[in-house]
């Protein structure tokens, strides 16, 4: 190539080149890019001719590949083809970074190990903290189906094939020219592909039960997580003297393979489609010259439009009800959004489009802890979102919403906090109680779901909170351990979250149904109170229970009251559970029975402390059981444990309070209550119910008596009056 010819490209690619999403990849221009090209075919290597029958040999700047390819000479025109890809400036992707490429320590061993077969799948990993070996034994290359013993979970049978390790390889190769990244990324896509050849035109039948466990190399996440990131390879690797044109060929024949099986095998509903939809979209804006590549571009962004407005409940949070994938849902579509942006393209979607993610935004503030941590609710892994993947988040929510003073504040420590202190989510059934937006002010989440549309990664929960002070987070939620298997299910079961249990059972999938009665705040003491109409598992058919739980903050004290109230049907006589779980180094007492309460505590040496105390109503026969509950997905400011720690100080502390009617259908009561300080916190606390009539029904208004220190406290829901 002509040394001017190359002049232009990169001084049209450090105009347009103008920022990048990845943390380690900023764009700060600068650097060589070193061109070869080939001349002589392969004699290897074979052509893929299908790659004419999907290129638009009519776009421009791809003149000469069609009088190359007019002429018989297809050789030639992969030549020019490969020219083209190499020195093409007016396609900006905000994703690569040419200039000055950078590689994070984690990638660097990623594409390290991957030369020995050793690939990244999700965070699975060998005894010795690799990744597993996939090296093939008895002439085959790569064990495509490596099966580990005692590895259950699905996710690593399904995540090897979205080629995790790939692009830390095109970025190693970036940063040190090592041919040796290139040539096995070559091998291995070409052993994959072989592997497991899709024929044009497949269609799978919809997704859901056994069907998603055949032939899931080419459904869902798999084909939409290889879109995506295999833009960014090619863009890396285009310059090596190993991309040759019989490679282009297979590659962008490979390419269009897979829009195309995604177009065919779109999802029905939820976070699999968006980013379907996301595929789809950035294939046709990032390679606009496939023939094809219009169509991808408009179907996908009516598809994202169209998910932007059903993917998030009225309330503003993501319908599966899963923290993680509701961050996940607003920046795939965002980043979509600048990625049309950047290329002209914004019209692709509708003005209002950013609008709709507003709310979304807002609930990813409201359940952020002051230490910028996540609880686990549900299938979120916390340690995902660390505190620099969650401010990178709120400032993208600034450069999104500009006159939203909230989104700068929790940014950026700018301007004054939010002028609110509870956040209600009513519809989808999430409730935030807090005394400040300080890190060391407290802060109630309470999971109350509704979900009619018994989505997969919500668990039946109903009930359950985590609160967060001063530093501390006292009642880590179970999180998820795998996507399969025995351990999916131990962890996901209600009696291991902060809530009711029918003799330890679940509440069922379709119970949760989870309503607001009561919201109040008069500025000292925020009062709330939900409800879910619950059915529980059990041998000899459901069992019915409606769960009760009101919460009460009262700042000025400190204090957190829980009153949870359940009735049955009217021969109700069940052993009921109240757990609480609190987190890795609490203390549990036994049973008071003079007293009926049972205490936890912590004792930490910085930062915040509580005292949890239970009491039991009298007209309840009484038991109870300490519970030491593995703690899953262990959150950032909690601790994990090292590779020669007892493991055993990384237990969540808990117990459960069990009790049942003394006479069939009565109400069963409890009121727990959390009292937060700092070092040597007094327990002398009690608590009683003001009304201690039998009820055989759930009562409009309730009132419970707390006493701190010889202080008493009233507090009073009241349904009729609010």
């Amino acid at each position: 190539m002509k040394n001017t010819g190359l002049f232009v490209f990169l001084f049209s690619l450090c105009l347009c080149t103008t920022s990048c999403v990845d943390d380690e990849a900023d764009f700060t221009g600068g650097g060589n890019i070193d061109v070869e090209m080939p001349v002589d075919p392969d004699p290897d290597a074979t052509i893929d001719e299908k790659v004419f029958d999907v290129i638009n040999l009519d776009y421009p700047g791809l003149e000469n590949v069609k009088t190359a390819f007019e002429a018989g000479d297809k050789y030639t025109a992969l030549v020019k083809l490969l020219d083209y890809y190499r020195t093409r400036v007016d396609v900006i992707n905000r994703n690569v970074n040419l200039f000055n490429p950078t590689i994070t320590d984690a990638d660097q061993k990623t594409a390290d190990y991957a030369l020995d077969y050793k690939f990244k799948v999700k965070d699975f990993v060998d005894k010795d903290g690799t990744p597993y070996s996939f090296k093939g034994k008895d002439g085959q290359l790569i064990n495509w189906e490596l099966e580990v013993k005692d590895l259950t979970d699905q996710e690593f049978r399904y995540q090897r094939h979205r080629h995790q390790w790939m692009l830390p390889q095109a970025k190693a190769y970036a940063v040190s020219k090592d041919e040796r990244y290139v040539e096995s990324w070559k091998t291995v896509y070409q052993d994959w592909l072989k592997t497991y050849p899709y024929e044009d035109g497949t269609k799978f039948p919809p997704e859901g039960g056994s069907e998603n466990d055949v032939d899931y190399q080419w459904k869902g996440l798999q084909v939409a997580e290889r879109v995506i990131s295999q833009i960014d390879i090619m863009a890396y690797f285009i310059q090596s003297r190993n991309f040759t044109p019989e490679w282009l060929s297979t590659f962008l024949v490979a390419f269009a393979k897979h829009v195309e099986c995604m177009r065919l095998n779109y999802y029905q509903s939820g976070n699999i489609l968006l980013t379907q939809a996301q595929a789809v979209t950035t294939a046709g804006i990032l390679m606009p010259e496939f023939k094809n590549a219009e169509t991808w571009a408009n179907e996908g962004s009516t598809k994202m439009t169209e998910q932007v407005g059903v993917q998030f409940n009225d309330d503003g949070v993501q319908i599966e009800l899963d923290p993680s994938y509701h961050i996940s849902a607003i920046s795939d579509a965002y980043e979509t959004y600048l990625i049309a942006e950047d290329n002209n393209k914004k019209n692709l979607f509708s003005a209002s489009y950013l609008a709709h993610l507003e709310k979304p935004a807002k609930f990813t503030m409201d359940i952020t802890y002051p230490n910028f941590s996540i609880e686990d609710f549900n299938d979120t892994r916390s340690s995902t979102w660390s505190k620099s993947v969650l401010q990178k988040n709120f400032r993208k929510y600034v450069t999104m919403f500009p006159n939203n003073t909230d989104f700068q504040y929790i940014a950026n420590g700018k301007g004054t906090a939010p002028g609110y202190l509870m956040a209600s989510y009513p519809t989808s059934g999430y409730y935030v109680l807090r005394s400040g937006w300080k890190e060391t002010d407290a802060m109630m989440i309470l999971k109350n779901n509704n979900d009619p549309r018994q989505s997969w990664h919500c668990q039946s929960d109903n009930g359950t909170f985590g609160l967060y002070y001063n530093g501390h987070n006292f009642f880590p939620d179970a999180g998820v351990y795998a996507y399969s298997g025995k351990d999916r299910d131990t962890y996901a079961e209600t009696q291991r979250h902060n809530t009711i249990t029918v003799q330890s059972k679940n509440l069922l999938n379709n119970a949760r149904k989870g309503t607001l009665k009561l919201l109040k705040d008069n500025g000292t003491i925020q009062t709330i109170v939900t409800e879910n109409e619950g059915v529980y598992e059990n041998a000899n058919g459901p069992i019915p229970l409606t769960h009760r739980r009101s919460v009460f903050h009262d700042i000025p004290n400190k204090l957190f009251v829980i009153v949870d109230e359940a009735i049955g049907e009217s021969g109700y006589n069940y052993n009921t559970n109240l757990s609480f779980h609190l987190c890795p180094g609490a203390e549990i007492d036994t049973y008071d029975q003079n007293n009926k309460y049972i205490t936890g505590r912590t004792k930490f040496a910085d930062g915040g402390n509580i005292v949890l105390r239970t009491f039991f109503d009298k007209e309840n026969y009484i038991k109870e059981d300490k519970v030491d509950s593995k703690q899953t997905n262990t959150s950032p400011n909690i601790g994990v444990p090292g590779k020669d720690d007892n493991k055993d100080k990384y237990l969540r502390k808990g117990y459960m309070a069990t009790c049942k009617p003394k006479v069939n259908g009565n109400l069963i009561r409890f009121i727990s209550v959390i009292r937060m300080g700092e070092q040597n916190i007094s327990e002398n606390i009690a608590a009683e119910f003001i009304t201690n009539d039998v009820l055989t029904s759930l009562p409009t208004q309730t009132t419970v008596k707390v006493t701190v220190d010889g202080n008493d406290y009233s507090y009073t829901y009241d349904l009729n009056n609010n």
